[in-house]
């Protein structure tokens, strides 16, 4: 992805395309918080490489439906490698953030998988050497500052919150990719293709471990109403969220730039806890929630746009 260093040094974007990636971003961050709690409850009632693959083939066929018969317009394949390997990424970082929900907490889930704004400029700048800004940097790191207060990490660390860390690395791969592929594609096209090539993955996983038994049983279940409305609420805001990052990151140089306002993600998530499973918060999240709106005040903050030169 080394050749796409030249697309990616542009000029500065103005204050309201700027404005636009953040609400998106916004909303993106709480569809994510919804994915994490209708996950967590799924965890428990659906087998899990079954439950993986649903996450993403109903979401699937949701956008085929609509490229079809609303759209009707053809997709653009030419970048088919790079969609591939994203769908890799993403179907690895699924994989790592439900196992962690299957045995943490949603607030903790949801955090750890948002740490990928930690990975992000770094990954960025050894892609793309995309240039790592003070201001993006000190924001970066406040909301890592917040996101550590909230985990308590010193005290709660082992190997299961480890393969929730490693969700969030890999989710900061797949963002990168995510941001190159926006500029190549429309948002639709992009997200369509995650979607097909990681229902594919996850659908080898199924059938090499031999788990159609535990699929058809998803068809037959004494919860079967129950199951299929929650994975239908599960494909409607995992579409939400793949759908305004792609669109958010289509409106910024810098993925890293929209960092903060994705780890308001762990606020909407620290409300579902307490709202579904009555878990109140100690005095070290709420200075934690202080950093990571301190941080997103800071990226707000970009002056007026340049004068246009006549």
């Amino acid at each position: 992805m080394g050749n796409g260093a030249d697309d990616m040094t542009e000029q500065r974007i103005s204050n309201h395309d700027f404005l636009i990636s953040v609400v998106l971003m916004l909303f993106a961050a709480f569809s994510l918080s919804v994915v994490a709690l209708l996950g967590k409850e799924l965890t428990g009632l659906i087998d899990f490489p079954v439950l993986i693959f649903l996450r993403f083939f109903i979401p699937f066929l949701i956008l085929l439906w609509i490229a079809i018969v609303l759209l009707q317009e053809k997709w653009d394949l030419s970048q088919w490698r790079l969609h591939l390997f994203r769908a890799l990424l993403t179907v690895s970082s699924q994989y790592c953030l439900f196992f962690y929900l299957f045995h943490g907490s949603l607030l903790n889930g949801t955090l750890l998988f948002t740490t990928s704004g930690l990975f992000l400029p770094f990954i960025s700048y050894l892609c793309f050497r995309t240039a790592i800004k003070v201001k993006t940097l000190v924001a970066t790191l406040v909301s890592f500052i917040g996101v550590s207060l909230i985990l308590q990490a010193s005290g709660e660390m082992n190997w299961v919150m480890f393969i929730g860390l490693l969700s969030g690395f890999l989710n900061a791969c797949s963002q990168v990719t995510m941001h190159y592929s926006s500029k190549k594609g429309s948002a639709f096209d992009v997200t369509l293709m995650m979607f097909a090539f990681s229902s594919f993955y996850t659908l080898m996983i199924v059938l090499m471990f031999g788990h159609l038994t535990p699929l058809a049983h998803v068809f037959v279940s004494p919860n079967v109403e129950v199951q299929w409305l929650i994975l239908l609420g599960l494909a409607v805001f995992t579409i939400s969220n793949q759908s305004l990052r792609t669109k958010a990151y289509g409106y910024v140089n810098k993925p890293a730039s929209l960092t903060p306002f994705y780890y308001v993600s762990i606020v909407f998530s620290a409300l579902l806890d307490w709202f579904v499973y009555d878990r109140s918060l100690q005095w070290h999240a709420y200075v934690g929630f202080l950093f990571i709106f301190m941080a997103a005040v800071g990226m707000s903050w970009r002056g007026r746009d340049p004068a246009v030169k006549s």
